[in-house]
C-alpha cells in the first residue's frame, strides 16, 4: 500500500524552525488556546492520567480538560506489559486493538516458570491465549495517547510544572470534612504554572480549575501534601532491572523452559521473588517530530475508517517516517526484602547496587544464568546515563487520595508490586472510576455540587485505599508466596485463576471497560479471592524459614484442592 506522506506537520514545523523545543512541538497540537480556566485540570500526562482524561471527554464533551507534564516529551518507563483492562479501555475508549499492532509488541497470555536454587526442577504455568494485549515501548504509548487526548479537544501541556497551593482551606481533605456539608460550589486546590512562557507561550501561572486529578505518579504532588506514604506490610520488594537485546531466537534455551518463544510476558520465579521478561518493539531511536507524523498518521486513519489491515506493516512505516526501531527484552528481578536474599560483600558481582544484586540472582539460579549468559546481552545505558535500575519499597499508599475539588489516581494513590502490571491494569480502573466520579459530580446543580463532590471524594477514597490497594497487595502476597516451593507454586496459582473469573466468556464480553471492570481489579477483587488469599496467608507467613516444611505446605495443598473443587462445581466450563 502507498502512504499519503504529504501530512508531515510535525517534521515539516521542526525543519522550518530548529530551535523548536520538544515541548512547543508537542504542545502545538493543542486545538484551543491556554486560558487558565479548565474545568478540570490533570497533574500528569502518564497512560493513567490521559485514561482519566479520554473517559472523562468521552462522557462529557463538554467539559474543557487541560493536561499539565513536567517532562519535556513522553519518555520510556517501567510498566511495559499490559493486559484486557488496557485492550478493553483502548477499545472501547480510543480505537480497536488491531490498529495498535502497528506500534507495539504483542502479548498472548502469561508464563510462570518456577525454579529451585538446585536447579532440580522448572514448574510451568502457562495463560496463554486468555489474555491478548500488547507489550509497550511506553515513549510511544503516552505520545499515543496525548495526540489522541489532543485530538479529542483536551489541552496536553509538555514542559511544564505545577505548584499546587492549598490556600484559605482549599482542597480538605476528606478526613476534614465537616458534619454539615454547606451547599456551593467546590473549593479546589490552586495550581500555579512555573515558567509557562517557556513551553507554553503564555505569561498566565494561574489555572483556576474547578476540580483537579493527581496523576504526578510517584512524586505524588497533591497526595504527598496530606501524609507520608504508608508502607504495605508485613514485607516490602525492591526491584533491579536493565534492558537487553536477545541474541537468538530461542533456539538456545533450556527445554524445560517450554514455550519460551510464546510472545508472552514471562516471569521467572523463585522463593525471593520473581523476574520479568518482556520482549518490545522499541522505538528509542525515533525522533519526536517524526514519530508524531507516525502516530498522527494512525490515529487519523482510525477517524477515516481505513481498516487497520489496510494500513502498511510496522516496518513498511518505520522506514516511511524515518523511524528506526529494534526488539529489545525489559528484564527485572522484584524481590522481597524480609529474607536475607543477598551477602554482605558484592562488589564481585557488578559497579553499582542495581547491577551487583541483578548479577547476584542471575547466578544464584542456574536456570537463569544459562538463560541470561546463552541468549541475552545487556544494552548499556540504553535509556540515559545508567544500565541498571533500582526501586525501593515498591509497596505503598497515601493516606488521602481525596478532598475538596480534587481525587489522585495511578502512583499518586499507591503501587503495590510490578507483578501482573497493576500500574497500568489496575490503574486504568482507577481513573475509569474517578472519571465516572468526575462526571457525576459535573452533572449536579451548582447548589449541590459541594454536597456530591464530597460523597464522591468519600466513595473514591474507600475504592482506592480500602479495596482496590489492599486487594493487589494482598494478590501479590499470595503469588510471592507460592514461590516459595513448586507444589505451592502448581496448586496456588491455579487457584488464582479460578478465583479471578467466573466464566472466561463473560470477562471478554462486548470487549469494552465498563465500571463493572473496575472491581475485577487483575484478579483480586471478588470476596471468594480474599477469603481464601487470608486463610493460605495465615498458614504460610507463621513459617520463617525461606522454603516451607512439609507439613505446612500440605496444609496449603489441602486448601487449594478445596478451593478448586468448589470453582469446578460452579463453573465447569473453567476447568
Amino acid at each position: 500500500m502507498i502512504i499519503d506522506t504529504t501530512p508531515r506537520r510535525f517534521t515539516d514545523l521542526r525543519r522550518e524552525y530548529p530551535e523548536l523545543s520538544d515541548p512547543v512541538l508537542l504542545n502545538s497540537n493543542n486545538r484551543t488556546k491556554f486560558t487558565g480556566e479548565p474545568d478540570v485540570a490533570v497533574v500528569g500526562a502518564g497512560i493513567i492520567g490521559l485514561c482519566y482524561a479520554i473517559h472523562l471527554k468521552n462522557t462529557s464533551p463538554h467539559l474543557k480538560i487541560a493536561v499539565f507534564e513536567k517532562s519535556s516529551a513522553p519518555i520510556q518507563k517501567i510498566g511495559e506489559s499490559t493486559l484486557s483492562p488496557f485492550s478493553k479501555f483502548a477499545a472501547g475508549d480510543m480505537c480497536p486493538h488491531d490498529y495498535f499492532l502497528r506500534l507495539f509488541g504483542l502479548k498472548d497470555g502469561l508464563q510462570f516458570y518456577c525454579l529451585d536454587e538446585n536447579d532440580r526442577k522448572v514448574t510451568m504455568s502457562d495463560v496463554g491465549g486468555a489474555d491478548i494485549s500488547y507489550q509497550l515501548d511506553r515513549r510511544v504509548s503516552e505520545l499515543f495517547f496525548t495526540i489522541w487526548a489532543q485530538k479529542l479537544g483536551i489541552n496536553v501541556y509538555h514542559g511544564v510544572e505545577c505548584g499546587i497551593e492549598l490556600p484559605n482551606g482549599a482542597g480538605s481533605a476528606i478526613r476534614k470534612f465537616d458534619d454539615h456539608v454547606t451547599a456551593g460550589s467546590m473549593n479546589p486546590p490552586q495550581i500555579t504554572l512555573k515558567d509557562p512562557m517557556r513551553s507554553m507561550g503564555t505569561t498566565t501561572k494561574s489555572v483556576n480549575a474547578k476540580l483537579v486529578c493527581d496523576a504526578s505518579g510517584f512524586s505524588r504532588s497533591l497526595t504527598g501534601r496530606f501524609g507520608n506514604k504508608e508502607k504495605l506490610g508485613p514485607w516490602n520488594c525492591d526491584a533491579y532491572w536493565a534492558y537487553f537485546k536477545q541474541k537468538d531466537a530461542g533456539l538456545n534455551v533450556d527445554k524445560r523452559l517450554h514455550k519460551w518463544d510464546h510472545p508472552a510476558t514471562k516471569h521467572m520465579c523463585f522463593p525471593e521473588g520473581w523476574g520479568w521478561f518482556i520482549g518490545l518493539i522499541s522505538w528509542h531511536h525515533a525522533p519526536l517530530a517524526n514519530l508524531m507524523d507516525l502516530v498522527a498518521y494512525i490515529i487519523d486513519s482510525t477517524s477515516k475508517g481505513v481498516p487497520a489491515d489496510e494500513i502498511p506493516c510496522t516496518q513498511e512505516l518505520s522506514r516511511t517516517f524515518g523511524c528506526p526501531n529494534e526488539f529489545i527484552t525489559s528484564i527485572g528481578w522484584a524481590v522481597r526484602n524480609d529474607f536475607k536474599t543477598f551477602g554482605d560483600n558484592l562488589n564481585e558481582y557488578g559497579a553499582s547496587e542495581g547491577e551487583r544484586k541483578f548479577v547476584y540472582i542471575k547466578r544464584k539460579y542456574p536456570a537463569l544464568q544459562r538463560l541470561m549468559d546463552g541468549s541475552y546481552e545487556v544494552l548499556p545505558k540504553y535509556y540515559g546515563a545508567q544500565t541498571y535500575f533500582v526501586r525501593k519499597a515498591m509497596a505503598y499508599r497515601s493516606p488521602i487520595v481525596a478532598g475538596d475539588g480534587w481525587l489522585a489516581i495511578g502512583n499518586s494513590a499507591g503501587f503495590t508490586n510490578p507483578l501482573i502490571s497493576p500500574g497500568i491494569n489496575a490503574g486504568i480502573g482507577g481513573a475509569f472510576y474517578a472519571a465516572t466520579l468526575t462526571d457525576n459530580i459535573f452533572a449536579a446543580p451548582l447548589k449541590d455540587r459541594m454536597t456530591v463532590m464530597r460523597r464522591c471524594a468519600q466513595m473514591h477514597q474507600a475504592h482506592m485505599c480500602t479495596f482496590k490497594l489492599p486487594r493487589l497487595h494482598l494478590m501479590n502476597r499470595l503469588w510471592y508466596n507460592s514461590f516459595r516451593d513448586h507444589r505451592l507454586f502448581e496448586k496456588l496459582t491455579t487457584c488464582f485463576w479460578a478465583l479471578a473469573f467466573d466464566e472466561i466468556h463473560e470477562h471478554y464480553e462486548g470487549y469494552k471497560y465498563t465500571i463493572e471492570d473496575t472491581t475485577w481489579n487483575v484478579g483480586s477483587g471478588s470476596e471468594a479471592f480474599k477469603e481464601f488469599s487470608e486463610a493460605v496467608l495465615a498458614i504460610l507467613e507463621s513459617a520463617d524459614e525461606l522454603i516451607p516444611s512439609k507439613e505446612v505446605v500440605d496444609r496449603v495443598v489441602k486448601l487449594s484442592d478445596e478451593c478448586l473443587s468448589r470453582r469446578h462445581r460452579l463453573y465447569p466450563r473453567n476447568r
